[in-house]
Order: C-alpha cells, then structure tokens, then sequence
C-alpha cells in the first residue's frame, strides 16, 4: 500500500517551509556564532503553533500526531538545527513521557509550559554513566512524603534556559534498598536544590546550551 500525506499534512509541512525560509534561515548562522539562545524563533514557533502539537487539545495543545510534529521539525532542521532541536523537545521526549505516565496535575504543568515556550530538559546522561541509564548514580531517597535527589548530570540540553526538568535517577526506599530507576519533575528556580553548573563548548548547535544539572537536597514532593 502507497503511504502519502493526507491535505492537512501538505498543508503543515508547506506552513512550516514557508516559516523556515523566510524567518528561521535568515538568523541560523548569527544564532551560532552568538551561541545565544534564539528566544524569537521561540516566539515564532508559539505564533505558529508549533510547540505543543502533541499535546492535547483537552490540555490546550494541538492535538497532533507524532508524524505532523516530524513535518514541522524536518523543516526547521533544514535550516537551523538549534531550532529544529526546540521543535523537538517541544512535542517529543520529556513532554511525551508526562502525557504518557503523569498525573493530571503533572500533565498540565508541562503542558503550560511548553505552551508559553518552555523547551524541556530531560536529564539522564550523568558524568561517569553517559547515557546509559542503568549505570546512573543520582539517588532519590525516600523521606516520609518525599524524595529528596543528590547527583550530577551532563550535557542536559537547555540547561539554564529550561524550566521544566524530567529528571531519572535511582530510587531508594527508607529502608535504603534500591528500587530502579524513577522520574521526577523539578521546575528551576522554584525551589532550591536543584542548579545549572558548567556550560560546554560544542561543534555546532552552539544557540543551545549543553550543562551540567547539579542536585543538592533537592526535595520532590
């Protein structure tokens, strides 16, 4: 069976193109080599509405499937990878695994967020682990109604620019015994505990930081 887009889809993808060409291609190179994040193409995304597609209308978002939100971030990614990587984290990734896995509170936080322009920061990558969840060290140690997080992470995309964190790390129940890996969510600058560390120089994609995310008794409730 032929697969092809249907009319809405066309329609989208020769949308975000035109966008691409005519606003995000023209500040691509400056964006790098400022190595500041592009806060305009933010709001150009937001006015398109092109953050949040994924996520439900019930929720305030787009309501669309993975396969539009792929036609978006292919043009963007065209022209400037810093925003085609904003795209997405904007309708994949973190916002994703709340939708899927959190609770109607949770769900609606990061969907404001990334409604007003958040991109999220999902951190999993650890110094000594690399991305390899299994070996993470960051603990989450639980204390009555609480966990409270201690541990480093590593080139977190959107560090220090990123207010929602969907943060991984081992679990430990009050009787220290280790029980897997769990997520959390952390909002910056909400609460102490939680702080942007290190910048790292990078080859390309240079408008979006890469930072260590630092925990010190960072209480999750």
């Amino acid at each position: 069976m032929e697969y092809g887009l249907d009319k809405s889809q066309t329609d989208l993808q020769h949308k975000a193109k035109e966008i691409a060409e005519q606003v995000i291609a023209p500040r691509a190179a400056e964006i790098d080599r400022a190595e500041q994040y592009p806060w305009d193409n933010v709001e150009t995304l937001k006015d398109a509405g092109f953050m949040g597609m994924t996520i439900p209308k019930s929720l305030g978002g787009g309501g669309h499937s993975y396969l539009d939100a792929a036609l978006v971030i292919e043009q963007m990614a065209k022209v400037c990878g810093v925003t085609g990587r904003i795209s997405v984290e904007a309708n994949m990734g973190a916002i994703s695994a709340v939708l899927q896995y959190g609770s109607d509170e949770q769900k609606k936080l990061a969907a404001e967020l990334v409604l007003n322009g958040d991109k999220p920061a999902i951190c999993i990558t650890e110094p000594d682990a690399g991305s390899a969840a299994s070996e993470m060290t960051t603990r989450a140690e639980r204390k009555g109604d609480q966990y409270v997080l201690n541990g480093k992470k590593h080139w977190i995309t959107g560090g220090g620019v990123s207010k929602f964190h969907l943060i991984f790390a081992r679990v430990f129940n009050e009787a220290g015994e280790d029980e897997g890996i769990g997520g959390f969510i952390a909002i910056k600058d909400e609460k102490p505990g939680l702080s942007i560390g290190n910048r790292e120089p990078t080859m390309g994609l240079r408008g979006i930081p890469e930072t260590e995310v630092l925990f010190e008794d960072l209480v999750i409730e």
